[in-house]
């Protein structure tokens, strides 16, 4: 007997022959193979006839063909194109904001226009100093023309250059002024060429108005 201690599986096997120690394995190991069932055999008969196969004429519900019509798809229409309004079209806005720009410059133009025309210098004062003779005047805010005038009909020299706002400074020492001397304010616009005249009827076509420096007594 070996002196290797028996296995559990080998103490609870069958006893039989035992063998010997130096005994050789004459037996060839048997192959393990898996057994396979066979596949069962198609049902022979007709599909939908036979039985358990229920028929399919009994089936509840229509029966809904394989076939497929031959309008898979709709038809696509064209969108029909929209119309931009013509309040909405650049061309009718630019047309529109250059006849209002158009409208209120023809409204500025007839306003100061009106003015223009209408517009008069009154309440000629004439402050005479032994060096410089002053000229104030009441009117709108236009421009004036200031015409010293060398006597009641002598020769005219323009200085509306002296102007400011409605006023004028003569300086005697620039021979402008004496004291032989007229002064005629009038509004610009519109006399650029006209006559100076000292007359009444004169002074107020043009709307002007004159003082002597003679009729002012100097400070």
């Amino acid at each position: 007997m070996s002196d290797i201690p028996r296995t559990r599986r080998q103490q609870n096997a069958a006893p039989g022959a035992e063998r010997p120690a130096n005994a050789m394995i004459t037996e060839a190991p048997v192959p393990w193979t898996q057994t396979r069932t066979a596949a069962p055999a198609a049902l022979d008969g007709q599909l939908g006839w036979d039985t358990p196969r229920p028929s399919m004429q009994m089936a509840p519900g229509a029966i809904r063909t394989l076939e497929t019509s031959g309008d898979v798809l709709p038809e696509l229409e064209e969108a029909p194109e929209r119309q931009r309004p013509l309040w909405r079209h650049p061309a009718f806005l630019i047309s529109v904001g250059t006849t209002l720009l158009a409208l209120i410059a023809f409204v500025v133009f007839v306003i100061l226009g009106g003015l223009s025309s209408g517009s008069a210098a009154t309440d000629l004062k004439l402050e005479v100093t032994d060096n410089v003779v002053r000229a104030d005047w009441s009117g709108p805010d236009v421009p004036y023309q200031v015409i010293v005038v060398d006597g009641p009909s002598g020769p005219t020299l323009d200085v509306s250059q002296l102007v400011t706002g409605t006023e004028a400074w003569l300086p005697r020492a620039a021979a402008i002024v004496d004291d032989g001397s007229c002064i005629v304010v009038r509004p610009a616009s519109g006399n650029e060429t006209a006559e100076v005249k000292l007359d009444r009827e004169t002074l107020d076509a043009q709307g002007a108005v004159s003082g002597c420096v003679a009729d002012v007594p100097a400070e």
